[in-house]
Order: structure tokens, then C-alpha cells, then sequence
């Protein structure tokens, strides 16, 4: 069932990426449930603390496994490199396919104020959480995570 679910996000991710059309917010939200449901197996987190991540709220102690989920999300999204790093091109290129017209603009600012959060990590698990938590910090209001 997982495989499917990660079949069906990676397929709506290359339909979606390739069309000139970028997602309803609906569509999004639809999108990152699939992600959420095709990681979060995969990890030791329990739902409260997913949910957290969800409403934007990254805490400073969290542990391993929440980081490392949100590292998966990342890669299931297709915006890191071979060394696990966030890429600002493939990020770039993400927001300008998939995101919702009326937050395209704010999602690339808070990307370009959280870019070298992750030079300040080593591990690429925490390279990923702390520049989500980032982002999320800097405007709650477009910030969307699974």
C-alpha cells in the first residue's frame, strides 16, 4: 500500500511538474497527505507530533526520527541533492510548478531567508528540519508541511 501511495505522489509530482498548470491549494493539501502517509511508516513518530510539524510549529529538541521525516518529505518533493541537501534550484523549480499562484511569491522569499540555515548543520536530517522550521517561522502563513 505504501509503494502505491508513493507511486501515486511521485506521478502527480512528474504530471504536475511538466504541465504549465500548478496545483489548487487543494491539490496541494491533497498532495502532502500522500507524502505524509507514504513517510511517516517509515519512522518512529507518533501522529500528535506530525501534526505538529503541519501547523508549523518545528521544535528546537526534536528528535531523530521527526528530523529524518522531514527529510524524506524533502526528497519525496525532489528538492535535494545527492548529499541530502536542500537545493535552492530544484526548490526554485518546485515552487514555480507546483505552488498555488497567490503564494509563489512569499514561498520564494522564505526560501531565499532560509537558504544557509543548513550550513549550520552537519547531519541531513537536521539540515532539512531546521531549514523547514525556518521557513515556517518566517511566515506561517504559506507555510505547508505534511
Amino acid at each position: 500500500m505504501y509503494v502505491v501511495n508513493l507511486v501515486l505522489v511521485l506521478l502527480s509530482l512528474e504530471i504536475l511538474s511538466t504541465s504549465d498548470a500548478a496545483m489548487t491549494m487543494k491539490q496541494l493539501k491533497n498532495s502532502l497527505e500522500m507524502m505524509r502517509k507514504a513517510c511517516a511508516p517509515k519512522f518512529n513518530v507518533v501522529e500528535a507530533s506530525l501534526d505538529e510539524l503541519k501547523a508549523g510549529r518545528f521544535a528546537n529538541e526534536a528528535d531523530k526520527e521527526l528530523k529524518c521525516y522531514t527529510m524524506c518529505i524533502a526528497q519525496m518533493a525532489g528538492t535535494l541533492t545527492k548529499k541530502g541537501e536542500l537545493s535552492l534550484s530544484k526548490t526554485t523549480a518546485q515552487i514555480e510548478a507546483m505552488l498555488p499562484q497567490e503564494i509563489k511569491a512569499a514561498a520564494k522569499e522564505a526560501l531565499n531567508a532560509c537558504k544557509d540555515i543548513q550550513s549550520g548543520f552537519k547531519d541531513p536530517c537536521e539540515k532539512v528540519y531546521f531549514s523547514a522550521k525556518c521557513a515556517a517561522e518566517y511566515n506561517p502563513d504559506v507555510f505547508f508541511f505534511p
